[in-house]
């Protein structure tokens, strides 16, 4: 196909498309008190396991972006299925920014002391080791240095603007 052949769509229409891909909802967090950030996201996926390493792509507007940068390190934790309220929390649909999304929850630190949710799916504490520019979006790749699994829980999914959970 030329290029000429191609079809022009817009960004609105990218980002319906986009609605009917199914992401594991996860919440990114990182800094330590009380400059805490986190949100809410589906695009991240494990890199490599030799060495073990994850990415998450994270909007360049979003509060925990520039933490990233600075600290360093960042906690990936995939939400389970009765974790719908805490992805809209870290979503900001309520409003509130920065530590006081952690109040509603149990929080640890593992390894980089950036936030691990202690009923997530699993975390992956990773420290930052290498970031690429994406248009609105900066890609974190972090090396795993410590992760947490309770692999009993559901996972929840994202699709078609809503949460759902994968049949078995």
């Amino acid at each position: 196909m030329s290029s000429q052949e191609m079809s022009v769509f817009s960004s609105v229409e990218f980002r319906t498309a986009m609605r009917n891909v199914p992401g594991a909802v996860s919440i990114v967090t990182t800094g330590t008190r009380p400059g805490r950030h986190g949100l809410t996201l589906t695009a991240g996926c494990s890199l490599s396991t030799e060495p073990s390493s994850v990415l998450v792509c994270v909007n360049k507007s979003a509060g925990a972006h520039d933490t990233i940068k600075q600290s360093g390190s960042f906690c990936w934790n995939i939400l389970a299925a009765d974790h719908a309220a805490l992805a809209q929390k870290f979503a900001g649909k309520d409003g509130s920014k920065g530590d006081i999304r952690f109040s509603e929850a149990l929080w640890r630190e593992l390894a980089t002391g950036s936030p691990s949710l202690v009923e997530a799916v699993c975390s992956f504490d990773c420290h930052l080791s290498d970031s690429y520019d994406a248009g609105s979006h900066t890609i974190f790749v972090g090396a795993v240095v410590a992760q947490a699994t309770n692999g009993d829980r559901e996972p929840l999914v994202y699709v078609r603007g809503e949460f759902t959970v994968p049949r078995r």
